[in-house]
Parts: C-alpha cells; structure tokens; sequence
C-alpha cells in the first residue's frame, strides 16, 4: 500500500498536504513523490514504526499495524517527518537527520509532540506473547526470556550472578 492510500485510509493526507505547503515552495511535487513510497507492515514488537532509505533515495515506511488507532496515526505522521525532511533537507544525499531540527520542524508542522519513543500497550502486550526461555543460568537456575535464541557460538554470564546461561533447545 502507497502512502498516499495508507494515509488517505487514516484522514491524514490532507494533514501532510497542509504541512507541506507550510514548509516547502514545491509542495505539489514533493506530495507525489511522498505519495508513491511504499507503507509495510512491520513484525516488530521494539519499535513502532521506522523510515528505510538505501543512499539518497527513500525505499519504505515500515508500521507496526497491533497499535492503538491514535498511536498508528502519530506513528505514521513521525516517520513521515523522516521522509519529508530527507528529500527536503537532504537533497540528492544519504538521510543523516535523525530527530534533528529539520525533523522536529516537519514534526511541528504535522501537529505531533517531535518525541523519539512512543509506547503502545497492545505491542507491549504483544512482545510479552511472544516471549520465550532460550537459556537457564547454570549457578541460580534463572530463566533468561528473548524473543530470538541465543547466537550458539557464544558462551554468555548471567549479569545478575555471574554463572554460566546454558542454552534451552
């Protein structure tokens, strides 16, 4: 799905637009190039949502669908602000911004908080779901939960009491 349609599903698109138009003298141009960029569904339980460029051109947005309705409509418009501020501040060049001021300005401009971290219980909920033991501590018999097993050639601590994690199969 484009994110002209994503956004359009949500009734934000007239919001980008306006941002748009407040910040950048082409704003049409930039509107059908934003458009066109693919909005994937991410299984990521860390992080909810991420903007993927390869050089100077952007690739995706990637979005984690499990989160609340208003965290998915703020989560969109924040890696919209990546994108926006990619092909205007960084014309022609790798995205190096980050939550930098070109960033916050699109952010302001999109009418969201330009905060790094958003939380959503309904992933929070859904990363404990898919927790598992990978390993067991030799010394104190303790549990250790992952999403992913342990890399096997490692031998790994346990922080807590210093004993060798034995890996679960």
């Amino acid at each position: 799905m484009t994110l002209y349609h994503f956004a359009t599903r949500y009734a934000v698109w007239e919001r980008i637009a306006q941002a748009a138009v407040s910040l950048v003298d082409e704003a049409d141009l930039l509107l059908k190039q934003i458009g066109d960029i693919p909005v994937l569904a991410s299984a990521a339980t860390r992080t909810l949502g991420s903007y993927h460029s390869r050089g100077d051109q952007p690739r995706f947005i990637r979005i984690q669908l499990a989160q609340e309705p208003d965290n998915l409509i703020h989560t969109l418009l924040h890696e919209v602000a990546h994108l926006c501020d990619h092909l205007v501040t960084f014309q022609g060049r790798a995205y190096r911004g980050g939550h930098g001021s070109g960033w916050r300005r699109w952010a302001l401009a999109l009418n969201i908080s330009p905060s790094r971290h958003g939380h959503s219980p309904a992933v929070a909920a859904l990363h404990q779901q898919r927790l598992k033991i990978v390993a067991v501590c030799e010394r104190c018999s303790e549990p250790i939960y992952r999403v992913r097993r342990l890399p096997r050639r490692q031998r790994y601590r346990h922080k807590q009491c210093g004993g060798l994690l034995r890996p679960v199969d």
